[in-house]
Parts: structure tokens; C-alpha cells; sequence
């Protein structure tokens, strides 16, 4: 997992963490936005406006948390989507042929209630078109972002390898990051999930630093006796992105795949 969240099945209410720092929730009622006899229009307002808060952070290549809260919304509103379809298949299959001599009440009130059903599920679709476009625009940014950082092995793989340390240029502050990572299980959810936590042990501007990266870490290394033989890593990007909210993320992501082999070793 990049990003830790909880979910509210009264709406979308999240907590993210990153680097174990919260960062502020969410502020859209899906609830609200998707009762049935509400006003619509407020409601597609109030959609674009968190949709265009997203798409500026985005387009500033700040990928965190506008991603994983429009990934979220796109689950929530398939399943929304999903429950009211077979709600009006319900209706318009079962409801009319219950109670002869109230026959006509029962018509118009299910006629009622589907003609919302039909509200809600144009409005549940539209705002899945829209959102999958912002979706399919940031995907594009954090492929590239995946594609132009590099996590080499500075030791043998052929050891544990959930738990170690990786030296990550902040190229925006011109900083040297060295991280303590591990591997840890999410048994929180339905099935167990990896995901790593990263504690950051210095930072160290690049002026100060004369020899290579893999020099500087390996010197730490000498001098650090937390673990025994770590697995240590070494990232290298010329990318100059936004760090928590983009790389650092992504980066995690690219670790993870490392640590458990599923990108090649350099």
C-alpha cells in the first residue's frame, strides 16, 4: 500500500498516512450527494468542486492524497451504482404485481421511486465519467514518475530482505534521505496486505556530500549497528516532483516491488 486509510460507510471519511503524518480528510458527503430526492444540480456542483481541488493538486504533480481519494470514490460509486441498478430491477419486476385493489397507489408510488432511482443512477455515472478522466490523467504522471526512479540493491539480494535501509535523493530540497524500511501485513482488511513503513534516519544536503551516494551510504552503514547484515538500497531519479505527495509514495511502491522481486535487480 502506498497510503494507509479508513473508510466511513456513512461516506467518504478518510484518514491518510503518510510517513506516519495524518493529513486532513476529505471533505465530500457521499451520502449527501447521492440521496435520493436531493437537489442534483447542488449535488454535481459540489462533486466538481472537489474534483477540480484534485485535478489542481494533479496538475502541480501532487499525486497524494487527491489519487487515493478519487480511487476511493470510484469504488464507492460502482457500488453504488450496482446496488440501485438491481434496486430498479427489483422494483419494476416484484412491486407491481403485489396487491390487486391498490393497484394504481402501488404504480405511482413505484413509478415515483423509480423515476428517482433513474436520477440517481445518471447522476452515479455521470460523476464516474468524470473521475475516471482525472483517475486516467494522474495514472500517466505516476507511470512516468515509476518509470524514472531507479532502486538498486547496494548488497546481496540473496538474504531477508524485509527489513533494511535506502539512501533517496529529495531533489527538490537537494537533500540525501536515508530511510529505515520494513515490511509489514495490513490484517485489517479482507485479505492480508504488504506494505512498508519508512522512518527517516537523516538528511543530508548535497553540498555536503563529496563522494558518490553508494559512498555515503555505504559510510553509514559502518557506522549504524540497528540490524545485522541489512538489506540496503540505493534510489536514484533526476525527477524534482513534490516529495510526500508524489515520490515518496511511488517510491514505496517501487521498494516494495523490490523487496519482494517482482522488478528485476540492476
Amino acid at each position: 500500500m502506498v497510503n494507509n486509510y479508513s473508510a466511513d460507510n456513512n461516506g467518504l471519511t478518510f484518514d491518510l498516512i503518510v510517513l506516519n503524518k495524518k493529513i486532513p480528510m476529505m471533505k465530500l458527503d457521499i451520502t449527501k450527494i447521492t440521496s435520493c430526492g436531493s437537489d442534483w444540480e447542488t449535488n454535481r456542483y459540489t462533486f466538481l468542486q472537489s474534483i477540480k481541488s484534485w485535478q489542481n493538486d494533479i496538475r502541480k504533480n501532487k499525486l497524494f492524497p487527491a489519487m487515493d481519494f478519487a480511487s476511493q470514490l470510484q469504488n464507492k460509486f460502482n457500488e453504488i451504482l450496482s446496488e440501485n441498478i438491481e434496486s430498479k430491477y427489483w422494483l419494476e419486476s416484484e412491486v407491481k404485481g403485489a396487491f390487486i385493489d391498490d393497484r394504481l397507489v402501488i404504480l405511482e408510488k413505484a413509478h415515483q421511486i423509480s423515476f428517482q432511482l433513474d436520477r440517481l443512477i445518471d447522476f452515479v455515472k455521470w460523476g464516474l465519467n468524470e473521475n475516471i478522466k482525472l483517475l486516467n490523467e494522474a495514472e500517466i504522471i505516476k507511470q512516468f514518475v515509476y518509470d524514472n526512479i531507479q532502486i538498486i540493491p547496494c548488497c546481496s539480494t540473496n538474504k531477508y530482505r524485509g527489513k533494511g535501509y535506502i539512501l533517496v535523493p529529495d531533489n527538490k530540497l537537494k537533500v540525501y534521505k536515508i530511510y529505515l524500511y520494513e515490511l509489514s501485513i495490513n490484517w485489517s482488511v479482507d485479505e492480508p496486505v504488504e506494505y512498508l513503513d519508512l522512518e527517516l534516519l537523516r538528511s543530508i544536503p548535497f553540498e555536503l556530500v563529496s563522494d558518490s551516494p553508494r559512498s555515503l551510504l555505504n559510510e553509514f552503514i559502518k557506522h549504524i549497528k540497528n540490524l545485522y547484515d541489512p538489506m540496503v538500497y540505493l534510489c536514484e531519479t533526476e525527477l524534482d516532483f513534490p516529495f510526500n505527495e508524489t515520490m515518496m509514495p511511488v517510491l514505496k511502491t517501487k521498494l516494495l516491488h523490490s523487496v519482494n522481486g517482482f522488478t528485476p535487480y540492476i
